[in-house]
């Protein structure tokens, strides 16, 4: 059963003050769709901050936050004309629809781009800039595949050896069996005898995500693939255009499905396409 969300919104003075008091998802906008869906139902363009308050606990969020549901409220209300349900996935889950429209291109792509939902996806989530309680902790930033410097000026090649030292500081620190018990991926510990062992960008991001800076597993795939979309935007590439300039080495509706999630990604193919957009951004 979906999360039911009770939380009542009001608004003053560029504040959305959402009182999550009688709610069972207690107003989490970060991690629950229902929640998210009641936050950007009551946006306009006049509020500037975002405050959730339950039980003597008030989260404050930021100004990235902010902009994206701001941003999803927006697209829903013009694409709605379009495709309802991508309407509907908009309020509830903002990056699922940027991702959907800019893989989609066309009217609805077009619209995610002058809405800002696209520039959504560079953020990756929703933060939380205070939580006014005890419990307050700050996000460390870290790096990951697709924040190597000059990724456009490097061959494949040399990507994925950058990939494999972020890989090797992990497997290092937790050992080559060890990451194989706990995450069933094999022939890691190859990385420390400086090869380059085939993996797919799920089973690296499940690698990476042992690091206990990281985010999750999953979370890091996502981003990843989200940056290509967003390069692919940039640069101004649609997928045939991919395909061209990566001569055929994937076909355009492979990259789709792969940039997509729909089809599993070798680390050596995500090399591949992010090289070329970094390279072709403007």
């Amino acid at each position: 059963m979906d999360a039911r969300c009770d939380c009542q919104p009001s608004t003053e003075s560029g504040r959305l003050s959402i009182d999550a008091s009688d709610c069972a998802e207690g107003g989490r906008i970060a991690t629950t769709p229902a929640c998210r869906a009641s936050a950007i139902a009551a946006l306009d363009d006049s509020i500037t901050e975002i405050e959730t308050h339950d039980e003597g606990c008030e989260h404050r969020y930021d100004e990235g936050t902010v902009g994206v549901l701001l941003a999803a409220a927006r697209f829903a209300d013009l694409v709605a004309g379009h495709d309802a349900a991508l309407a509907r996935l908009a309020h509830q889950e903002p990056l699922g629809a940027a991702r959907a429209a800019l893989a989609r291109g066309g009217r609805v792509g077009e619209l995610a781009a002058v809405t800002g939902l696209a520039e959504a996806l560079a953020q990756g989530g929703y933060g939380v800039t205070d939580e006014l309680n005890p419990l307050t902790s700050g996000t460390a930033t870290v790096a990951m595949f697709h924040d190597v410097e000059n990724a456009g000026e490097l061959t494949p090649d040399e990507l994925r050896a950058r990939y494999d030292e972020l890989l090797r500081a992990v497997v290092e620190s937790h050992g080559g069996d060890t990451i194989r018990e706990e995450t069933g991926v094999e022939g890691v510990g190859a990385l420390t005898n400086g090869e380059s062992p085939p993996l797919t960008l799920d089973e690296a991001a499940t690698v990476l995500a042992l690091d206990p800076a990281e985010p999750d597993a999953d979370a890091i795939a996502m981003e990843a693939r989200d940056h290509l979309l967003m390069g692919m935007t940039t640069a101004v590439l649609d997928v045939e255009a991919l395909e061209s300039g990566i001569d055929g080495a994937l076909d355009a509706r492979e990259i789709q499905q792969k940039i997509e999630g729909r089809l599993a990604m070798e680390l050596d193919e995500f090399a591949l396409l992010h090289g070329h957009i970094e390279d072709r951004k403007p």
